[in-house]
């Protein structure tokens, strides 16, 4: 089944806040509205900010609204930008927006920047010019940064110099830090960074090696399946990936808690639509475009679609007449480095797994739950009941798969110290017990209704009897190295192809496995009946992309990934299919708030928050994607793409 990879592993912080007082870098909630002008206030209310006796609060009242509506003077720009702000589009983009909204932020610092013969200027009169870093082995990353330049040039008058840099330099000494720690006071309460880390070292004060202004250099993953995992970036100034050194100013952690604690999808939906609204006002990333996964398949082919979930019914897919033939046959640039399912992290390996080996469930074309190995329920997200297919075998000696295998795997190789499994990170805290034959529970340290979108709850089937020794002497390099977990040997009925080699160089190959359990099942594509519809199936590990597109024109692949700057000719081929998936990637200028950055003159206007909406209003997002992406995305206002169900984009 086709797998996602996500960024990091979603981790709980020890959080310690204390009272106190802060005036400084707040954005009063004020200012953003006079900014907007009179017609867009009413909409506005709810915005999240402090209000001028210095609380803080998640709603406005409309005496607030009204009060702006006059502040800040006669050149406020009058338009309606509603709860949920699209900056970068239609009247939320422009010159006259972006310059005001700069005016809006000078007008809370202590420095005396301001526009002077069309230049943004310094306190001491010069023209503030300013860096923007992109990944130098990336073309699409080099033409983001040069369009973002000319965008805040015009729109802004700022000077920005587009400098190359290696991504894997950027992420040492730029992007990451010393995890130091220590304490600064953040809408006045003091905040301590208990647990640093390299992405978040601490406070504002401690910075990479490296300055640096603004960046393109690294895309982030918006997590539309489970945006509780979106925690890592937003839940607090203290959050575990937070290298650019942003203060919420607005009740994340409140809001990210009531997620947690929601009882129903209503209220889940509520809270996260909140959430992604403030960081659609606060710009904490200034939020460019998604863009689109391209994949060019065989013409023939039946099965792909344009959707996130493209692949989760692969044993459906056929070539021409739905009868079982030929052979489905793919290309990747990276050898496996182990195809034991206990301790792969890696997308591509997982792949070549999956051929031979389903886990527990998958997300069907509706981005819904489909149960393939188990089917998973709950009533409020805390204890879940996992049921268990009765139809699935392990390969002999070992028989039926039962539940007894999954909480045997769990309890004694997940949890259990001397096995740093892929997925010991995703059990820790949570009780396991086997309640019948075909079910067991999971009980959960709190309620989590999305816990199926984490994925931790994904399991790969594993014979007790397999590591039964292994777990006795706990001997984990034996484990990793047992010959039937790495060539898949014990597999049964429980995947849709059985692997016949692995060849470490040039990739793996499978023959149909006429015993598949899904055959058997209710559910799914009436396909699923007669799957997969394939003799074969192969992986090829071909490291160049010029030879990986040739494979694809000669027929001798069926899907192979398309460059975007190769779209227009390989959609144009009558031998290529190509389709357009999204990902949960998203493409943003990422600006430093911490002491390093901002290296034009005094203070950091990056941490006001109207300036942040400044540079977001000065580029345009259409003109971004229709000049360096080919029209092959989306644009981003907030964290979440447009058609995520958390997505406050429809409301």
């Amino acid at each position: 089944m086709f797998l996602y990879a996500f960024l990091l592993d979603q981790n709980v912080r020890l959080q310690h806040r204390h009272s106190g007082s802060d005036s400084e870098n707040h954005i009063d909630r004020r200012q953003w509205l006079s900014t907007l002008g009179a017609v867009g206030v009413a909409t506005l209310a709810g915005c999240s900010d402090r209000d001028d006796n210095g609380n803080t609060g998640r709603t406005g009242s409309a005496g607030d609204a009204e009060s702006a509506g006059g502040a800040g003077g006669t050149d406020a720009v009058a338009v309606d930008a509603g709860t949920f702000p699209r900056f970068g589009v239609d009247d939320l983009y422009g010159e006259e927006l972006a310059r005001d909204l700069a005016r809006r932020a000078f007008e809370r610092s202590e420095y005396d920047y301001g526009f002077a013969g069309g230049d943004l200027v310094t306190p001491e009169g010069e023209q503030v010019t300013l860096d923007v870093y992109y990944r130098a082995e990336r073309e699409p990353s080099r033409l983001t940064a040069e369009f973002v330049s000319e965008e805040l040039g015009d729109n802004l008058g700022i000077d920005v110099a587009a400098e190359a840099v290696d991504g894997t330099r950027f992420n040492n000494e730029y992007w990451t830090a010393e995890p130091t720690g220590g304490a600064d006071t953040v809408n006045g309460e003091e905040v301590e960074w208990a647990n640093p880390t390299p992405q978040n070292p601490g406070p504002r004060s401690v910075t990479s090696t490296e300055p640096w202004d603004m960046s393109v250099v690294f895309g982030l993953n918006a997590h539309p399946h489970n945006p509780l995992a979106n925690e890592m970036f937003f839940d607090g100034a203290d959050s575990l990936y937070n290298p650019v050194g942003y203060y919420p100013q607005f009740d994340a952690q409140g809001l990210f808690e009531e997620a947690r604690r929601a009882s129903d999808r209503d209220e889940l939906r509520e809270a996260f639509v909140e959430i992604f609204e403030n960081i659609a006002r606060e710009q904490p990333y200034v939020t460019l475009l998604f863009s689109d996964g391209l994949v060019g398949y065989n013409p023939d082919l039946e099965g792909p679609i344009e959707d996130f979930s493209n692949g989760w019914d692969l044993p459906a897919w056929h070539e021409g007449e739905p009868t079982v033939s030929g052979s489905y046959d793919t290309v990747t640039p990276e050898r496996f480095a182990t195809l034991n399912p206990l301790f792969n992290a890696e997308n591509g390996a997982g792949i070549a797994i999956g051929r031979a080996l389903d886990r527990g469930y998958t997300f069907d074309e509706n981005r819904e739950y489909f149960p393939l190995l188990y089917d998973m329920s709950t009533e409020e997200g805390e204890t879940w009941t996992f049921d268990v297919r009765e139809n699935l075998r392990f390969s002999e000696p070992y028989g039926q798969v039962t539940a007894g295998d999954f909480v045997y795997l769990v309890r004694e190789i997940h949890q259990a110290d001397w096995a740093p499994t892929a997925a010991s990170g995703g059990w820790d805290g949570v009780e396991v017990e086997q309640t019948g034959e075909f079910q067991f529970e999971a009980t959960l340290e709190s309620s989590n209704l999305l816990w199926p979108r984490t994925r931790d709850p994904l399991l790969y089937p594993i014979p007790r009897d397999l590591v039964e020794p292994y777990v006795r002497a706990e001997d984990v390099e034996g484990l990793k190295r047992d010959e039937e977990l790495l060539e898949l040997r014990f597999t049964g009925n429980l995947g849709a192809f059985e692997l016949t080699e692995w060849n470490r160089g040039s990739g793996t190959e499978y023959v149909r496995n006429d015993e598949y359990y899904l055959r058997d099942i209710d559910e799914g594509p009436d396909l699923f009946s007669k799957g997969p519809l394939f003799e074969e199936a192969s992986i090829s590990v071909v490291p160049k992309q010029a030879s990986r597109l040739g494979a694809l024109k000669a027929g001798e692949a069926d899907s192979v990934a398309i460059p975007s700057d190769r779209y227009g000719s390989y959609d144009e081929d009558e031998n290529v299919a190509v389709r357009r998936v999204p990902t949960p990637y998203n493409t943003v200028l990422s600006v430093n708030q911490r002491a390093n950055g901002w290296s034009a003159g005094p203070g950091n206007p990056f941490r006001l928050v109207p300036f942040r909406q400044a540079l977001a209003a000065a580029i345009s997002k259409r003109g971004l994607i229709d000049g360096v992406y080919r029209g092959l995305a989306e644009p981003n206002f907030t964290w979440q793409p447009r058609w995520s169900e958390f997505s406050p984009a429809d409301d």
